[in-house]
């Protein structure tokens, strides 16, 4: 734990990264007060309860326009995970949202002298979802040149990248106006993995979770999933990352510090997932989608992530690789189906 730093601010601890973040604080020693909404913040202050004042819950119904003033009492570093997610509002109300809700936790952590940020970005800060699709390297040099049109065309997942990249140009922006500012941004790619103590759902899994669950959750004889974007990130290396970042040495907001998280063997298709559980996990083999050999899954038109930064600027590259993200998102969802009681379709 840095010796400088005591207590953490983490807005969004209720959600999947959020919750990993709060566990990985607490494991480092550090004092945790984390921002939830009033529907369910006792829930995640009932989850952390054996830590007694070590984790704190400060409710904040919306990080757009709440006061923050009292969650930030008494903190010495933010950690900034919470983001609206993409879903039925216009984009432009979404993109509003990202930017928005990014400035309005900056200028609270500014008057509460609160100098040292970690914020999550995206892997769509620095590359379009098309842009992926492409054999190219990308890092953390590069931005998206997702536009507000070529977004709209695209659809969610597009908006949604074009957002996270708006709110950072806005941090980055934020940063250059006050020097003071120490400012990190993590990238991962899709996150998968078991979620933290914190995270309030009443299903196996939520989020991109559900990408993986669907290798073990549906109807016999499916056909195994059309291949999605492959960039894979392990929620706890991700997680992780955001911790070392409160250690990691001031930079000028010239020299912006980029965290591009996704490992080297992160990267998959579904077939090979699918295949490999037929392997590795064999009490499942039933729950597998259909192989049929017709599948056209390659790894050969997708972007590679160069994270020389990581290791730079962090000392981290010791990424999991995509078996074990497959493997602990799988486990951890067989698990909570057994808790809650979930009988699976066969």
């Amino acid at each position: 734990m840095s010796s400088n730093i005591q207590t953490v601010l983490v807005t969004g601890v209720s959600g999947f990264l959020g919750s990993v973040v709060v566990d990985e604080l607490l494991a480092a020693g550090y004092k945790v007060r984390g921002t939830a909404r009033s529907a369910k913040a006792p829930r995640v202050q009932a989850a952390y309860a054996s830590f007694g004042d070590r984790f704190q819950i400060a409710v904040v119904d919306d990080l757009t326009t709440s006061d923050l003033s009292e969650a930030f009492k008494g903190v010495d570093a933010l950690i900034h995970v919470g983001s609206p997610l993409a879903g039925k509002a216009p984009q432009s109300t979404l993109i509003k949202g990202a930017i928005d809700g990014t400035l309005h936790v900056l200028n609270a952590a500014l008057k509460a002298g609160v100098t040292k940020i970690v914020v999550t970005g995206s892997i769509f800060s620095l590359a379009s979802p098309a842009q992926i699709h492409t054999p190219a390297t990308f890092g953390a040099f590069d931005w998206s040149t997702e536009t507000d049109e070529s977004a709209a065309a695209a659809g969610l997942l597009a908006i949604y990248g074009f957002g996270k990249k708006l709110a950072e140009k806005a941090l980055w922006e934020f940063a250059a106006a006050h020097p003071e500012l120490d400012v990190t941004a993590i990238h991962p790619g899709f996150l998968y993995g078991p979620p933290g103590h914190g995270q309030v759902i009443d299903k196996p899994v939520d989020g991109t979770n559900g990408y993986v669950y669907q290798l073990i959750n549906g109807p016999a004889g499916r056909p195994v999933p059309g291949q999605g974007l492959p960039a894979a990130t392990h929620v706890r290396d991700a997680a992780l990352l955001h911790v070392l970042a409160l250690k990691a040495a001031p930079s000028p907001a010239s020299k912006p510090k980029r965290i591009v998280a996704v490992g080297p063997d992160g990267s998959f298709t579904w077939l090979q997932a699918v295949q490999w559980l037929y392997e590795a996990r064999p009490e499942l083999r039933a729950r597998l989608p259909k192989v049929t050999g017709e599948e056209k899954h390659t790894l050969d038109e997708w972007s590679r992530w160069d994270v020389s930064s990581t290791k730079e600027i962090l000392g981290f590259e010791n990424f999991r690789d995509w078996k074990e993200i497959v493997g602990d998102t799988i486990d951890a969802a067989v698990q909570r189906e057994k808790k809650l009681g979930v009988v699976p379709a066969l």
